[in-house]
This record gives C-alpha cells, sequence and structure tokens, in this order.
C-alpha cells in the first residue's frame, strides 16, 4: 500500500514540475525536478527490494544451522 502512495505521490510532483515547466522562463530546474524525483522514487524500491532479500539470505542461514 505504501508503495502505491509513494508512486501517486511521484506521479503528482512530477506532473506539476512539467506542466510549471511549460509556462516556465527557464524550464529547465522543473524538469530537473520532474525526473528527479522519479530517480529518487526507482532508487527507494530498489532499497526495499536489497533488505528484502538481505533478511531472506538471513532467514535461509538460521534455518541452515538447524
Amino acid at each position: 500500500m505504501w508503495s502505491v502512495i509513494k508512486f501517486l505521490g511521484t506521479l503528482f510532483i512530477s506532473f506539476i514540475a512539467m506542466i510549471g515547466a511549460l509556462g516556465a522562463e527557464n524550464p529547465f530546474p522543473l524538469f530537473a525536478v520532474a525526473w528527479g524525483i522519479w530517480i529518487i522514487y526507482i532508487l527507494s524500491l530498489r532499497a526495499k527490494r536489497e533488505k528484502k532479500l538481505d533478511k531472506e539470505r538471513l532467514i535461509r542461514e538460521i534455518l541452515d544451522k538447524l
């Protein structure tokens, strides 16, 4: 559920930044915000996946010792 909320927040922020870039005199900072928020979102998903894999590896090691 939290991933969906983060996705919708990312979508909203990037949409507003892109709409703002249409009327801006210098649109590049707003483009940077729009793309930067997507990079942060993808990195947060990647970190969550790595943490889950570490947990599974730890559980496997504990079960192998039993």
